[in-house]
């Protein structure tokens, strides 16, 4: 999800790939966006069909980066680093969400998600016989799966915090992102991402 300076990226992995990885909420995202094989993009909560086999990836990411950074949207997001936190109870991210145009007075059926994510997950690969490490796994989605529901008007900031139950995860590997969607279109209207909240 990516707009102006604003880049955000995570990975929900299936149950056929690391079974050990997968969410429940993941799994239910996945079946909303339609995922049937790995890997699949989606950009701004539109598939991205060419992407097809590993050798394909770069080409195609670069495209939709370029073409998402020349996009406007009408709202402005960041994180709140007071509210944005991690103990041993639980996981909260301050959200401010700043609609820049009237445009979102009329938005409906608009969620604001919030991600928790380690940046690096060690699993036994059986196929390399090895460990590796997967990238940006989620872990737990706030606001079950779809997020939570909310109403933007223009000269009115939204500020809150998102907080979900702290798992059996590395604190110093933990990162977090939120994003608002258009549940009924799929697309992501802004996103911001923080990608340790210990650093």
């Amino acid at each position: 999800m990516s707009y102006g300076d604003s880049l955000v990226h995570f990975i929900y992995y299936s149950s056929l790939s690391q079974p050990e990885l997968v969410t429940p909420a993941g799994e239910g995202r996945s079946r909303w966006y339609g995922v049937s094989l790995w890997p699949t993009a989606f950009f701004s909560g539109r598939r991205q069909e060419q992407i097809t086999s590993p050798d394909s990836f770069y080409a195609a990411y670069q495209a939709e980066f370029l073409g998402a950074r020349s996009r406007t949207t009408v709202l402005a997001m960041a994180l709140d680093s007071a509210t944005t936190l991690i103990d041993s109870q639980r996981v909260s991210i301050g959200v401010r969400v700043h609609p820049t145009d009237t445009v979102a007075n009329r938005l409906t059926g608009v969620n604001l998600v919030g991600i928790v994510f380690e940046d690096s997950v060690p699993y036994y690969s059986p196929l390399r016989g090895e460990t590796v490490y997967a990238s940006v796994a989620v872990r737990q989605v706030i606001g079950d799966t779809w997020g939570v529901p909310i109403r933007l008007s223009f000269g009115a900031d939204l500020d809150t915090v998102l907080t979900t139950p702290t798992g059996s995860w590395r604190f110093d590997k933990v990162g977090v992102a939120a994003f608002v969607q258009d549940t009924t279109t799929k697309e992501v209207l802004q996103a911001v991402m923080k990608r340790r909240i210990m650093e």
